[in-house]
Order: structure tokens, then sequence, then C-alpha cells
């Protein structure tokens, strides 16, 4: 049970209104730790942040269900297909969104942003 509610606590944060405060008018918040979004630098830099991780896990995750859907497909060819549309859409997935990750860099790099350098 109280690793349940670790988790819950980890995904679901309450927002109070007077918490925004100062933030609603020209402010940007401010995110876990001490990091804040006040310029493109740090919009950029978060988007970096926050889009590896999540497609390597979305890419992990459906990975391990295509292998299961391709293990229990007990050689149907309609179940190994899908099974194989699956690994190939999350292969692709994946590589969409390195490549815009890089363009997005890219970009940075060519507009003078000081993006990990």
């Amino acid at each position: 049970m109280e690793l349940i509610l670790k988790i819950h606590n980890f995904f679901v944060q309450k927002a109070y209104a007077q918490n925004l405060g100062g933030k609603i008018g020209g402010e940007v918040g401010e995110l876990e730790g001490n990091q804040t979004i006040d310029s493109v630098d740090g919009l950029v830099e978060a988007i970096v942040d926050i889009a590896v991780p999540v497609a390597i896990l979305c890419l992990v995750v459906l990975v391990v269900y295509a292998g299961y859907m391709l293990i229990s497909s007990q050689g149907n060819p309609d179940k190994l297909k899908e099974g194989k549309e699956v690994l190939t859409n999350a292969i692709i997935g994946f590589f969409i969104v390195v490549l815009s990750v890089v363009i997005l860099l890219l970009l940075s790099n060519t507009l003078g942003l000081n993006i990990y350098t």
C-alpha cells in the first residue's frame, strides 16, 4: 500500500491557486529543483530532457509488448503480423523522436542558443 501511495504522489501533484501568484503574469513556472524556464534556451533544454527519456521508456515498453505478442501468437499469421507491426512502429517512432531532438539541437546551435555547451 505504501508503494502505491509513493507512486501516486510521484505522478499526481496538487496545484493550488495561491501558489501560482506571480507566475501567471510574465514569469514562467519553476521545474523540479532549481531549474527554471525563463528563456528559449530553458525551453529547448526542458524539451530535450523530457523527450529522450520518455522515448526510451516507450520503446522499451513497446518492444516488450511486441515480443510478448510474437511469443504468444502460436503461429497465427495475423498475430505475428500485428506483433511485427508494433515492433516496427516502435522503432520508427523512437527514431523520429531522436531525429526531432537532433534537429532541435541543430537549430538551437544555429540560432546561437547556449544549450549543452
